[in-house]
């Protein structure tokens, strides 16, 4: 056991690392209005809405949880997302994609994609293309859902040859237009359509699938709008630079760029976007102009989205590979860009390092764009592979605590407000997880909602918001859907919620769990922090969760400290409840967010910024002696060592903070390693660990053995856990030994 003096040095090395970044951040004025874990084993690939502001998303979907067997789905959600209209598979085959959705002005739902699956099952309109006869020979596919989603009709399209249908949209007139990729040169062409070669198709057929209106080859894209004269407008990528191209574009000429992995061991030709306004008739290309860097340093540019506004100005984004791309401002190591060309296609309006993802137009004009941040990033040499990660100058404000850093998270996702006359980013609202990325942006009644896909059931969930029951932590992919206000706001704003011991993303918490909230407007400029068994407001802020108080530990603009209590027992509630509802408050002012609730989620603190020998985290562990544990300053073998733990949870509801926790077990890399101790220090659990005697034990790194210890709580993993999203599995954390 430690002597006093010890246990005190522990309580101040513990205090320090609550606090990570105490100065004031520029705000963001963005909240969300709605935000939720959407639903588990469902991938969305494509999302819309329609006119009384029903929220429609597409993807795949896990029909089979034991055999993880997918399909194909077509979701619709009343305006508010509190509940599902209906929930329509349209296949039990796993090679069905989903590429786009569509919805007329009558609620009824299109979409298309592609298929390898020989049996598709198709239904009404005409007989427009065959099936696939292998893996390698996919067809297009249209399918059309009622306002209850009873699918009126699905049909192959393209004849023979082989495709992959990407976006999807309906004219006034009720017509459908489809475009997408193929890869052979005899794609069925109508007469008097456009023809151009392979690669891309674009097809209009009419409201009931009963005949095609044109089909034209060699033009197309993986994004397709239309303005309100009836012009049609794709947007798409490709390696090569034969795509056509119209007089006086802003790129007539094409300049194939490459990009390279690991060191520049393999190289391979980069992706090259264009931009097409054809006329509705499938017959004229009104302008066709390349939108890539023209002197020949194009790395990769990639296409996800398009828009168009009600004067003809068409707005694309997508992301970047070793890439340098025209941007109207400075833009040093971007991955996404958002840009506007001007009418006529011959010059860019503004190009800036935003989106990613997807845009999308309100019916004001204003414009959103949806993206990801990721830190997996490619690496051509030792510096860029030791290079910080690059963040736009429009998300330099999010706390760097909540940012991607491949060890706490590897991705997060964002919808950013953008001036459509000068591109200038107005508000970002952050969404935060793990590994989240954005796949879709939609308007509906005038609200901006983006989707994605996520890892861990960690991102933001608002109160009464629809999500997954019996969540818990690890890996749980699926997906995330969220609302925007972006009306100017001065009151308090949550850009990630973390850990305190560990500062990995939090989901589901557990009683005396200590979790660290990052945003702005959160507390006082200057941090002040709890006094030492006070329950009584820091600095202005309090916190509760449902109807009980937490302890507040530190306070500022920036950042909240606090320790989650246990549900507050009454004659209604003598249960745990499934979520608890926190509401944080600071002058007056406050902002909620929902959080599922678990029985425990013991989490040990270590620090995520420093890698161990491992790749996981060095861990807070102190000697016999109260001294840091470290590569210089090991520990004996078969010494007494502390670690420091939250989240043991509660007996019961009422219940104070047990003053012991037993069920934990320990390993390192070959060896059981001995708990002699799991006591509570004031608000947290000091876990002495008896060090095995044997060298062989650990890896030898120099003259000191790292250890590697994992461990165990009531034979459930104990954080920091692993961003696998396959497993649930405990960081190694190094633990530094000599003989």
């Amino acid at each position: 056991m430690k002597s006093p003096a010890a246990t005190t040095s522990s309580k101040l090395r513990l205090r320090s690392i609550f606090v990570l970044c105490a100065s004031v951040l520029p705000t963001f004025a963005a909240n969300f209005s709605y935000s939720t874990y959407l639903r588990s084993g469902f991938t969305p690939t494509a999302m819309t809405s329609d006119a009384k502001g029903n929220l429609y998303l597409a993807g795949r979907a896990v029909i089979d949880p034991a055999s993880r067997m997918m399909s194909a789905v077509v979701m619709k959600l009343d305006p508010k997302a509190s509940q599902y209209v209906y929930i329509q598979y349209l296949d039990s085959s796993a090679t069905d994609t989903i590429g786009g959705i569509a919805v007329d002005a009558a609620g009824n739902a299109y979409v298309t994609g592609y298929t390898t699956n020989a049996n598709f099952p198709t239904t009404g309109g005409a007989v427009l293309g065959t099936a696939p006869t292998s893996s390698t020979d996919p067809r297009s596919f249209v399918t059309k859902l009622s306002p209850t989603g009873v699918i009126q009709f699905s049909v192959l399209i393209g004849g023979s040859t082989a495709s992959n249908a990407n976006a999807i949209a309906v004219n006034p007139q009720g017509q459908i237009i489809v475009t997408g990729r193929t890869t052979a040169s005899n794609f069925p062409v109508t007469a008097g359509a456009y023809t151009g070669g392979a690669k891309w198709f674009l097809v209009e057929l009419d409201g009931a699938a009963s005949k095609t209106i044109f089909s034209a080859a060699g033009i197309g894209g993986s994004s397709l709008a239309l303005d309100r004269a009836g012009n049609i407008y794709v947007a798409g990528s490709a390696v090569g630079t034969d795509y056509p191209t119209t007089a006086g574009a802003y790129q007539t000429v094409f300049q194939q760029g490459r990009a390279c992995f690991g060191l520049c061991q393999i190289s391979f030709d980069g992706q090259l976007q264009h931009v097409t306004k054809v006329d509705p008739t499938g017959s004229r290309l009104i302008y066709s102009t390349g939108l890539n860097d023209t002197q020949g340093r194009a790395g990769s540019t990639v296409n996800t989205g398009l828009a168009v506004d009600a004067e003809g100005n068409a707005y694309v984004t997508g992301t970047l590979l070793e890439a340098a791309y025209p941007f109207t401002v400075a833009a040093d190591g971007a991955q996404t860009y958002v840009t506007k060309l001007n009418l006529s296609g011959t010059d860019i309006v503004f190009s800036v390092p935003a989106g990613g993802a997807a845009v999308a137009l309100d019916d004001a004009g204003a414009l959103y764009a949806g993206g990801s941040l990721s830190s997996v990033r490619n690496t051509t040499s030792e510096q860029l592979i030791n290079a910080p990660l690059q963040v736009p100058p429009a998300l330099q404000s999010i706390p760097p605590a909540c940012l991607p850093n491949n060890s706490t998270g590897s991705s997060g996702s964002y919808l950013q407000k953008i001036d459509p006359a000068t591109g200038n980013v107005q508000d970002t609202q952050w969404i935060d997880g793990a590994v989240t990325n954005a796949v879709a942006v939609t308007v509906a009644n005038g609200v901006p909602w983006i989707a994605g896909a996520t890892s861990f059931a960690d991102t933001p969930i608002t109160p009464r918001a629809l999500t997954t029951g019996g969540l818990g932590v690890g890996p749980n992919p699926g997906a995330y859907l969220a609302a925007v206000d972006f009306a100017t706001s001065t009151g308090p704003s949550i850009a990630c919620v973390l850990d305190a011991g560990n500062f990995t993303h939090v989901g589901p918490v557990a009683g005396y769990q200590v979790i660290s909230i990052f945003g702005w407007n959160l507390g006082p400029v200057s941090g002040e922090g709890a006094r030492d068994g006070a329950t009584d407001p820091v600095g202005g802020v309090t916190a509760t969760f449902e109807t009980a108080r937490a302890r507040v530990l530190y306070a500022s603009a920036n950042q909240i400290n606090l320790m989650i209590p246990l549900p507050t027992a009454s004659p209604a509630v003598t249960t745990y409840p499934a979520s608890l509802t926190m509401y944080i408050s600071y002058n007056g002012a406050g902002t909620y967010r929902q959080f599922p609730f678990i029985t425990y989620n013991l989490n040990l603190f270590a620090n995520p910024v420093i890698p161990s020998s491992a790749g996981g985290f060095v861990p807070v562990v102190l000697n016999s002696d109260g001294s840091r544990n470290s590569p210089s300053n090991a520990a004996k073998l078969g010494s007494l060592v502390s670690f420091f733990a939250s989240g043991g949870g509660g007996l019961r509801i009422g219940l104070a903070q047990p003053p012991f926790i037993g069920g934990l077990s320990a390993r390192t890399y070959f060896c059981g390693a001995a708990i002699e101790n799991a006591q509570l220090i004031g608000l947290i659990y000091r876990v002495d660990v008896r060090v095995p005697s044997t060298a062989s034990c650990g890896l030898l790194s120099g003259p000191a053995i790292d250890m590697g210890l994992t461990f165990e709580y009531n034979g459930n993993a104990v954080g920091p856990l692993s961003l696998n999203p396959f497993a649930v599995t405990s960081r190694q954390l190094s633990l530094w030994t000599v003989q």
